[in-house]
Formats: structure tokens, C-alpha cells, sequence
């Protein structure tokens, strides 16, 4: 939004008359809620205004003295450049300073040129940059410390702010915003600060969206929660009410394809805290350390909460045959009447279901959901995990009809900045979370929750659920996030077919590519295991796995030198290559470009390429920008075999 030339030139001529410090106040005023004039004890009289930037999302001490000079940086920068041709060596107009040890700004009213339409336009640039400030840094928060940010970008090494140029095949992991998408976190971001919609109606907006994008048809509530992995607590919660109000022992949590599902899903499938920090800040740091307090309340069941891990896979990488058998007799094995009890009871079973694990299988099948529900009735709550956002709406449809709770993200395939999950509540297994009687939901709900879930984020419909949580503070952060994802989601959506012929058609294509051209690269075959594909976006695997073979044998790189690979790929790494590299590889070496982070699967590792939602969109637009995206493949895979030749001497 840079300040037009045009406009500063017109004013100039006109002789317009400097603004007097009354009139110079009331401009700032005007200008926007984020701007805050300072009482007039701290300047001189008549002669310069001091004001601060107060975005209004951010709350007591939580915004810093960085955040106006970030903002005065980074306008300073761009404003210079067109204004100067205008208003002389002195650059930015009027003449504007930052003082980092107060966070004030103050304005000089004794230059000429100070008058009302220039002093406007100023503001209104210095308001958009500090828009984009603002949303940036909250993409940052309300999260676990994945979300933290340092000088290479969060964890898994993205920026809250676009990345130009870069190629996004990361989609299973982490990716950075797309300009669009960070557009409409400014768009929302905007709407709050000048108090157009509450985030109360901002987060139902959201709810109402994504229901919308995905065309879900049986009734349901959506629970918005900071990740996926966070997102196991609310059907832990439903459970745990189940299991007490049927005067069951206690509760059985099974969660299948431990190792390509959330690594710290075992941990919130316990009701345990999983990270360093939580995602909801009780203090003005910015980091709530993790507190003692369990995410469950299950001190009246007998047994507890205990959770049982099955692996899918062998160490050879190749999918358990029989995976369905395998845990259906996990749970008959467990489904004992329990020695702590006079009456015998039995537990409560909740059973993941997998579509969509970190290599893009489908795990379980639809048999093994019915024919459990059959045999345990009211004692067993379904989990659909479909946390990478790969599922058909039908699939979706299929499981919230027959009482499971969905999990997903928009910041997998939607590719969303990273975390923004959900749990998608069927109504017929809500009941227990609307709580007629508010008081009970109280002592129910675990105080622990409330690290992760205040008010906004649950739908009014849950009545008892939300008034048990805390009011504030507001995720604002996780709001941006989703505002990001459901932009993409409704994008894929208008697509329609055509945006899934267009997964289908960049998978044939680029498994084409690895196959014929890198002999040091091997895709993992591609199995469907017992659900099919069918489920699947574009009926097939979005996600491609291989290993890099390294050296004359052939060996398969392990999980260590695949994280170095990964994090080289993200950034120019040119200077780092060896003297004897040529300029073409250093070439190579400069390209931005992100891919799914390594995955252990036992003997070896593997890496991952995805198609996400706006790629994905892009090719049912235009069918012929395939080409381009192979091309822009062929590029990953260049700088990849560049990396994998000299990864020992870097």
C-alpha cells in the first residue's frame, strides 16, 4: 500500500497549510484504533506529537517496543523509495521517528511540508504495514512451541509471512502462508481492530465455513483447537463422560499407526500434556510453560485412562497384513471385566480410525468400525483421525453418522500456517458436552483443558462444554490460522472435480519423474492397505514417500542426515557448499522450497513430496499449469541431489 506520489505532489502544490498540533492529533486519531496519541506533558509545545501503535488484539503487556520498530523498519523501507522523489533526501514523509526504548513514534510538525493529506497518507501505510506486523507475529502464537519462531522460522523452518518464490510440496508437515491466504488473515485481522465483528462471531464464521467447504451433511458442532495432536482431548472428554454414566471401569484409548500419526498423539490420547509450552499465554511472555495439571478427569473410574499403541508397519517399511484383525483382537484381549470393581465392569473403548497418516495411508477399514460397534454398542466412541485433510466429504459424512468425531487440520493439505485443528462432534454423541446442568460440566470438565480451549472456540450449541472453559484470552492466533485454511479449503471447494483430476494428474506426474530421472532416489510402491484409496482426494495418495540412497551400496539415509537435507531445502545454502562444487550446483543451491520432513520408519527413513489444496486448485483452473509444477519438482529434486552429494562436507 505504498503512499501515492501522485497525491503527495497535488498536495504539495496546493499550498496546503502544516497541521498544528491540535489538528495533528486529531488526524492520528482518525486514522485508525491502532493509533494512540500520547498525553502532551511528554514534547515540547507546538512542536512535535508523540503517539504509540496499540493494536487492539493485543492484550496488556503482550505487545513490545519490537513491534513498532519492526513497523517503522519495514515502512521506512518501502516509503522511502516513492516518497523521496517528492520530499527530498530525507525520505519517508513527514518526517516520522521511532524511539525503540519508549515504542514511540513522534512526528516533527515544524517542516513545511507537514500538511493534513500527506500526514494522511503516512498513516494509512504505516497502519497496513502494521497490519501485516501484527498477523504475522499472531500467526505465531496460541500454538505449542512448534509455533515459535526463530532467525530460520518455527520447527520446521516456515515464516508466518509468504515466502516469494518459493515451491511448497510440504504439505503433510508445515508450510508458510500463501500470499492470498495472508491477505485474509489481514482481511479478519482489519474487521476485529475496527470493531466490524467480535471474535465470538469471527470464530462461529469460521465453524460455519468450514462446514460449508466441506459439505458435511450430518449434524455436528465443530470444536476449533490449537493442532491436531490437542484435538485428541474433546473425544477424550466425551468418553470419559460416557464411560462414567455407564459405570464402565474406566477407559481404553487405541491408537493405531503409532509412528505416522502425531508423533505426541499417545500422549493426548492419555490426557497427558505433550509439549514445553501450552498454546493458551496466562502470563505477559508470550510462553506458558506446561503445568502439572493432567487433561483429564477420570479420578472416579476405576482403572482410569490407559492407552494401547499399535503399529502398522515392519521395519521394512511395508504395511502389518491383516491390521484389522490385528486390532480388533487387541481389543476383545482388553475387554475384561475388571478385578478393581465389585460389579465387574468393563471399559469404555475409544478406536482411531486412520485416513491419512503422515505417508498418506488409509490404516484401518470401515469393516473394523462396524463390526466393533456391533459387538461393544453405547462402550465404544469412534475416532476418525483425519488430520492430513486428504478425506473425501462422503468419507467424513460416513463416520460422523454413525457417532465418531473427526479430527482434522487446514494446515496439512489446506496449508494453513501452522497448527490449526478441529474436532468435528456428531450430534448424537454431543449430549454429554451441552450440559443442561452447567454445574456438573464444572467438576467434569479437567481445568487442564482450559491451557487449550477458551470460549470463542466451542459453539454455543455446547453450552455446558464452553461455560466450563475460561472466557479469555482469545486465540487470536489460532483465529488467524483458520482464517488462512478456510480461505484455501473454499478455494479447493469451488474447483470441485476438477481440482481432484488435477491431484490425480500431479501424481502420475511426478511419480513419472522421480522414477525415470534419479537413480539415487527410491520411491516407496504404493499400497492401499485395507481401506483402499477410495476415501482419498482424487482416489489416490497425495503424498509421496523415497528414500535417498547414498554412496556406491546404495544405503537408504537415516532420520539424521534427512533433518539436514530438510532444513537445507528451505533456505539458500549456495555459500555452504564445498570449494569444488560448480556454479550450476550453486545455483541449484539458492532455490526456497519446502517437502514433507522425514519420517522414521524403522531400518530407514524416508522423505515426503504432497500436493496441497492451492496447488491443487491451481491445476482445476488451469490444467495446463501441471507442466509448470513438474518443473518447479524437477527443481526440488536438482537441489536435493546437490545436497545428497556433498550433505557430509557441508
Amino acid at each position: 500500500m505504498a503512499t501515492s506520489a501522485t497525491a503527495l505532489t497535488t498536495a504539495l502544490q496546493a499550498g496546503l497549510h502544516c497541521l498544528s498540533t491540535p489538528e495533528a492529533e486529531n488526524c492520528i486519531r482518525s486514522a485508525g484504533p491502532i493509533f494512540c496519541v500520547l498525553p502532551g506533558s511528554t514534547r515540547p509545545p507546538q512542536s512535535t506529537v508523540s503517539f504509540a501503535l496499540r493494536p487492539p488484539s493485543f492484550v496488556g503487556e503482550d505487545i513490545d517496543t519490537t513491534f513498532g520498530l519492526a513497523v517503522f523498519t519495514e515502512w521506512r523501507k518501502k516509503e522511502s523509495g516513492s516518497l523521496s522523489l517528492e520530499c527530498g533526501a530525507n525520505g519517508a514523509f513527514p518526517n516520522l521517528t521511532y524511539s525503540e526504548s519508549k515504542g514511540t513514534f513522534t512526528l516533527d510538525l515544524t517542516r513545511s511540508n507537514c500538511n493534513e493529506p500527506v500526514l494522511r497518507n503516512a498513516l494509512f501505510s504505516l497502519a497496513a504495514e502494521a497490519l501485516q506486523e501484527a498477523v504475522a507475529r499472531h500467526l505465531t502464537e496460541g500454538g505449542d512451541e512448534r509455533l515459535h519462531v526463530s532467525t530460520s522460522g518455527n520447527k520446521y523452518y516456515c515464516s508466518p509471512r509468504p515466502v516469494p518464490d518459493a515451491v511448497i510440496r510440504g504439505t503433510c508437515t508445515c508450510s508458510p502462508p500463501s500470499r492470498n491466504s495472508f491477505n485474509a488473515a489481514c482481511a479478519r485481522l482489519d474487521a476485529i481492530w475496527n470493531g466490524v465483528e467480535s471474535f465470538d462471531e469471527a470464530f462461529d464464521d469460521i465453524r460455519r465455513r468450514i462446514s460449508a467447504a466441506l459439505s458435511l451433511r450430518t449434524r455436528h458442532h465443530i470444536i476449533l483447537h490449537p493442532s491436531g495432536t490437542d484435538a485428541e482431548y474433546t473425544p477424550l472428554l466425551i468418553a470419559t463422560l460416557a464411560a462414567k454414566s455407564l459405570s464402565c471401569s474406566g477407559v481404553i484409548n487405541i491408537v493405531v499407526g503409532v509412528g505416522e500419526v502425531g508423533s505426541n498423539t499417545p500422549h493426548a490420547a492419555g490426557g497427558n500434556h505433550f509439549s514445553e509450552f501450552v498454546p493458551i499465554c496466562k502470563g505477559s511472555s508470550g510462553k506458558t510453560p506446561t503445568p502439572s495439571t493432567l487433561v483429564r478427569d477420570d479420578s472416579s473410574l476405576p482403572d482410569g485412562t490407559t492407552v494401547l499403541e499399535l503399529k502398522a508397519r515392519l521395519p521394512d517399511g511395508s504395511l502389518l497384513p491383516g491390521f484389522d484383525t490385528l486390532v480388533a483382537n487387541a481389543i476383545i484381549g482388553a475387554d475384561n471385566p475388571s478385578p478393581n470393581t465389585s460389579s465387574g465392569a468393563k471399559p469404555f473403548f475409544i478406536l482411531h480410525a486412520v485416513d491419512g497418516s503422515k505417508l498418506g495411508n488409509r490404516i484401518t477399514s470401515r469393516k473394523l468400525v462396524t463390526d466393533i460397534q456391533s459387538r461393544l454398542g453405547n462402550r465404544v466412541l469412534v475416532v476418525l483421525d483425519a488430520c492430513q485433510g486428504r478425506t473425501e466429504s462422503d468419507e467424513l459424512d460416513w463416520y460422523l453418522s454413525r457417532g465418531a468425531v473427526v479430527l482434522m487440520t487446514a494446515s496439512k493439505f489446506y496449508s494453513a500456517p501452522g497448527f490449526c485443528g478441529m474436532a468435528v462432534v456428531p450430534d448424537i454423541v454431543a449430549g454429554g458436552l451441552k450440559g443442561d446442568g452447567i454445574k456438573g460440566m464444572e467438576v467434569v470438565v479437567p481445568e487442564g483443558l482450559g491451557d487449550y480451549l477458551t470460549q470463542p472456540q466451542v459453539p454455543k450449541e455446547l453450552a455446558g462444554f464452553r461455560a466450563a472453559l475460561p472466557a479469555k484470552p482469545v486465540n487470536v492466533g489460532l483465529f488467524l490460522r483458520w482464517a488462512c485454511g478456510v480461505m484455501e479449503m473454499e478455494r479447493f471447494a469451488r474447483a470441485g472435480g476438477a481440482a481432484r483430476e488435477g491431484i490425480r494428474r500431479w501424481v502420475l506426474g511426478a511419480r513419472e519423474l522421480m522414477a525415470r530421472e534419479y537413480e539415487w532416489l527410491e520411491l516407496m510402491p504404493e499400497v492401499s492397505g485395507e481401506g483402499g484409496h477410495a476415501s482419498q482426494l482424487g482416489g489416490v495418495n497425495s503424498i509421496l514417500a523415497f528414500k535417498l540412497l547414498d554412496g556406491g551400496g546404495r544405503v537408504p539415509l537415516k532420520t539424521a542426515a534427512l533433518k539436514q537435507i530438510h532444513r537445507w531445502l528451505t533456505t539458500d545454502v549456495a555459500a555452504l557448499l564445498p570449494d569444488e562444487a560448480t556454479e550450476e550446483e550453486r545455483n541449484t543451491a539458492k532455490l526456497n522450497c519446502f517437502i514433507g520432513q522425514p519420517v522414521d520408519l524403522g531400518d530407514f527413513a524416508v522423505l515426503r513430496f504432497a500436493i496441497g489444496a492451492a496447488l491443487a486448485a491451481e491445476l482445476g483452473e488451469d490444467p495446463g499449469f501441471l507442466d509448470t509444477a513438474l518443473r518447479e519438482d524437477a527443481r526440488i529434486l536438482e537441489k536435493i541431489g546437490v545436497l545428497l552429494k556433498y550433505h557430509e562436507v557441508m
